[in-house]
């Protein structure tokens, strides 16, 4: 007797910085059944299949990791089909997705960024990696500036995702919803967040290609935050969860390249 069990139980990790996901999908075929994959987001996507096979083989054995280039409509991953074609068979099947590529074990940490401000401005840098404050176990940067100050891109990159829709604020995690933030894919796997972005701040949209200095958005007050500042971090993609990680930024005229600490100012020449 042949028997056919097709369950769909979707299951997606969706980082804080995420937006579009890889889905997976099946067509029945003469005896089983072939997946494939969609990933309509402007960077890769990772999905990790876990597969419930009776009577059933799947033809790329124990891989259950593929990564999904960006705009990819349908991607094979393999062919599921019965062992003994005379015995009753079926399967099911979970997944995963995950937004960026996380069989990466590493990224360009050799790359330098530029401060996230315009030339002739200069700023105090009030929370550093591992901050006392919201930082602790994170390596990210707290900009002090005034509200409706223009912030631009550290990087070149894609722009992933981009809220600006919100207009509270408090001091404490319960605003963390409340949160505007902007979304950068960078060509060597990493993202970068720039939050606290004003309401109907955003300068870009998903899919927007952005060049190292050019205008992204107004900063604001928003979601988390005490007082009006820039929060930037860089993480990439480790055992399938964000990572942040530090970054070393070009200040003064360029010149000098350097770890930036709290407390410092840091002004931009160039």
């Amino acid at each position: 007797m042949k028997f056919y069990l097709f369950v769909f139980a979707l299951y997606f990790f969706i980082s804080g910085s995420a937006q579009q996901n890889a889905t997976v999908f099946s067509e029945n075929k003469t005896n089983g059944a072939t997946l494939y994959a969609s990933n309509k987001g402007f960077c890769p996507s990772t999905v990790v299949l876990e597969l419930n096979l009776s009577n059933m083989t799947f033809s790329m054995g124990e891989q259950k990791t593929f990564v999904i280039p960006a705009g990819t409509e349908k991607m094979l991953l393999g062919e599921i089909g019965p062992t003994d074609p005379k015995k009753r068979f079926g399967f099911s099947y979970k997944y995963q997705s995950v937004i960026g590529d996380a069989t990466l074990t590493g990224y360009d940490s050799s790359y330098v960024y530029d401060l996230p401000f315009e030339k002739g401005q200069k700023f105090k840098l009030t929370q550093g990696y591992n901050g006392t404050s919201t930082h602790q176990n994170q390596n990210a940067l707290d900009f002090t500036m005034p509200e409706h100050t223009l912030v631009v891109a550290a990087r070149d990159g894609v722009v992933m995702k981009v809220v600006d829709n919100n207009n509270a604020s408090c001091p404490n995690e319960s605003c963390l919803k409340f949160n505007n933030v902007i979304t950068i894919y960078h060509s060597d796997g990493t993202f970068a967040d720039y939050a606290h972005i004003q309401y109907n701040g955003s300068k870009v949209r998903p899919g927007d290609k952005v060049k190292k200095g050019m205008v992204i958005a107004y900063s604001g007050n928003t979601g988390w935050s005490s007082g009006p500042h820039l929060h930037f971090a860089v993480f990439f993609l480790q055992n399938n969860h964000p990572t942040s990680i530090e970054t070393r930024f070009r200040i003064g005229d360029g010149k000098k390249v350097t770890m930036l600490i709290e407390k410092e100012f840091y002004s931009k020449d160039y």
